[in-house]
């Protein structure tokens, strides 16, 4: 068989139409607005759990300080109360020793001192951290409900989408069982070349495949060329299917 009659040659365009809506199908659930703000709920979800790591580990941290701190505190303390123990029952009696122990008194407040202004700049940094926790744990509560809201919107969207492509691949199918094999892998070869338009019409010396108008020479080759002959649009490549004017 060399050539494909003109109603055979029409139905490509009928195919064309229908894969044309599924790639239209296929991109409008691409872009449907719910699956880019999930990409960007996921985002940041993703950011919250960054935020969250890192604040529980500032939060440990400063509770490790703040535990050292009080254990440290709390040596100093009893070192402190052994020595007043000592001057308040007059147990030292040289002068020098008792000038040492009033300094190893003080020197212990100002170590006490140090100590305590740590925890407190300890505790400050645990209760910041646990307050951002708190607003990072609401986020991250408004981002799982909207994330629920898109999905279900999703699924909602997916539902019609997939219910349309069933509709046109059974179309599809008719149309398929009714073309020459040879036809068919020489449509799907084109539209796998030419970003899935393998057909164009020729309507009005046009190419509807590329919008382009055929050149005068073109034109007549294609008005002289057999009914059956199965033309290419010298421009983009594209099979091309004459229809009535």
């Amino acid at each position: 068989m060399t050539g494909y009659p003109p109603e055979v040659q029409r139905r490509l365009l009928d195919l064309q139409a229908i894969d044309s809506r599924r790639d239209a199908l296929d991109q409008q659930w691409r872009e449907h607005p719910a699956v880019l703000a999930l990409g960007d709920l996921e985002q940041r979800d993703s950011d919250l759990a960054v935020s969250r790591r890192e604040l529980d580990r500032s939060a440990q941290e400063a509770q490790a300080v703040i535990r050292q701190a009080e254990r440290e505190a709390e040596q100093i303390r009893g070192h402190q109360e052994r020595d007043r123990r000592r001057l308040d029952a007059g147990a030292v009696s040289s002068p020098r020793e008792l000038e040492g122990l009033q300094h190893e008194i003080a020197t212990l407040q100002e170590k006490l001192d140090l100590i305590e202004e740590g925890e407190l700049e300890a505790m400050e940094r645990l209760e910041e951290a646990e307050a951002r926790l708190s607003e990072i744990d609401a986020a991250h509560a408004e981002v799982t409900a909207a994330r629920d809201t898109q999905q279900h919107q999703l699924a909602a969207a997916r539902g019609r989408i997939d219910a349309e492509r069933d509709e046109l691949a059974a179309e599809r199918a008719e149309l398929v069982a009714e073309l020459p094999d040879d036809l068919l892998a020489r449509y799907e070869r084109s539209r796998a070349q030419h970003g899935g338009v393998g057909v164009g019409a020729l309507r009005h010396g046009r190419c509807d495949g590329c919008r382009l108008d055929l050149t005068s020479v073109d034109l007549a080759r294609a008005k002289a060329a057999a009914p059956d002959a199965l033309l290419h649009c010298e421009e983009c490549g594209r099979l091309l299917v004459r229809v009535e004017e």
